[in-house]
């Protein structure tokens, strides 16, 4: 007759076996999933995007020497705009901008602000990409020492034929329609959304549509560069409606 030890250590084989066959079954289906979306999981961090300019970086310009991923765009003391403590030299340029309806009349868009300003500080090319604050002289890069026309990132000064940036999304909410197939939406619904946000001041910005520190719907041809959601779509149709 066997023992209750005996009776109990089996159970308890049994027991950790079938966690063990669980916690097995878990893990495939996760590596299943990251294999099956790789650039989900390879661009979630800064760290692997082209954002990454340190020396580890993966994207064609990256520095010679700095190791540190985030000094290019941020610094814990001294910042150059307090918010989000900015560590790159600011672009001063003046951009030409598009127009934008408000109300029944057409006027040039706001000159950018805010975070638009501080991405047009590398995307603009008139910035070296290795001028940070409390750096006396830019820090030494491969590829290219700033952005210029023909290389991917390279935005410029004319933004004319781009999407307004920098204007209150309220400032415009009760555009009168025109012939357009496009519409606006709702000033509270667009707020909602928890992906695609305006800035504290009610503005579309560059980080609107674009999360600097995630590339991870990012496809060759078909999502952009730092997108915040899988489609082109899922975030137009975030503020506009089609008519």
């Amino acid at each position: 007759m066997r023992s209750k030890s005996t009776r109990k250590d089996r159970k308890d084989l049994i027991i950790t076996g079938t966690i063990s066959m669980v916690l097995a079954r878990a893990v495939l289906a996760g590596l299943i999933a990251l294999l099956a979306h790789p650039s989900v999981a390879q661009h979630e961090s800064v760290i692997s995007t082209v954002h990454n300019l340190s020396i580890s970086g993966p994207g064609e310009i990256r520095s010679l020497t700095e190791r540190q991923v985030c000094k290019f765009c941020h610094v814990p003391h001294n910042a150059t705009v307090p918010q989000p403590l900015w560590g790159h030299a600011i672009s001063r340029a003046q951009y030409q901008v598009p127009s934008i309806r408000t109300g029944r009349t057409r006027q040039p868009a706001p000159q950018p602000d805010g975070s638009s300003r501080l991405c047009l500080s590398c995307h603009d090319g008139t910035i070296a990409l290795g001028e940070v604050a409390g750096e006396p002289t830019p820090i030494a890069m491969a590829g290219a020492v700033r952005l210029t026309p023909g290389r991917r990132g390279f935005i410029g000064t004319d933004l004319s034929g781009s999407h307004p940036i920098s204007f209150r999304l309220s400032d415009v909410e009760q555009a009168a329609p025109d012939e357009s197939d496009m519409g606006l939406r709702a000033l509270s619904a667009i707020q909602a959304d928890p992906e695609v946000q305006l800035d504290a001041e009610g503005k579309m910005q560059c980080t609107t549509c674009h999360d600097p520190h995630s590339d991870r719907f990012y496809v060759e041809g078909q999502v952009p560069r730092f997108w915040v959601k899988p489609t082109v779509d899922d975030v137009c149709l975030t503020c506009h409606a089609l008519r």
